[in-house]
């Protein structure tokens, strides 16, 4: 993400100073931040930073909550499963029909093939936080 950062400020400063900037600079941000994102669900899954509203939840006891996030990780667990799925059928028929970008004629099932994997690994982070969860209640 930094280097498309700089690259656009080296794009809109050439632009605006010698009417020169990097060619394809929108194609490359939309692929670079699409990337981006993609690679780093998983890893604010692991790090619990996606956005908890707790209005309802803050007078729960622990084993409530504890049940609302095996909920949470299960409901996460399917959503990766149907992403990858669609993402894998979609990333075929990009290759298939050689889609590319309009300017640079980047092939577009490589942003397909890099969401893949993020998801996959999404889901097995989800599943292993549902696993332990499950395991604990074995336990006891």
């Amino acid at each position: 993400m930094l280097a498309l950062a700089v690259m656009t400020v080296v794009s809109i400063v050439g632009r605006s100073t010698i009417g020169v900037s990097v060619e394809g600079d929108y194609e490359l941000v939309e692929v670079g931040l699409g990337m981006a994102v993609f690679l780093f669900l998983p890893e604010c899954y692991l790090k619990q930073g996606h956005v908890v509203v707790d209005l309802f939840t803050s007078h729960c006891r622990m084993v409530t909550i504890r049940r609302l996030e095996a909920t949470s990780d299960l409901l996460f667990t399917l959503v990766s499963a149907v992403l990858v799925w669609r993402m894998s059928i979609s990333g075929l028929e990009a290759y298939e029909y050689m889609e590319q970008s309009m300017i640079l004629e980047l092939p577009l099932w490589s942003v397909f093939a890099v969401g893949i994997v993020a998801m996959i690994v999404m889901g097995l982070c989800s599943l292993n936080n549902l696993y332990i969860y499950l395991f604990r209640r074995l336990v006891r």
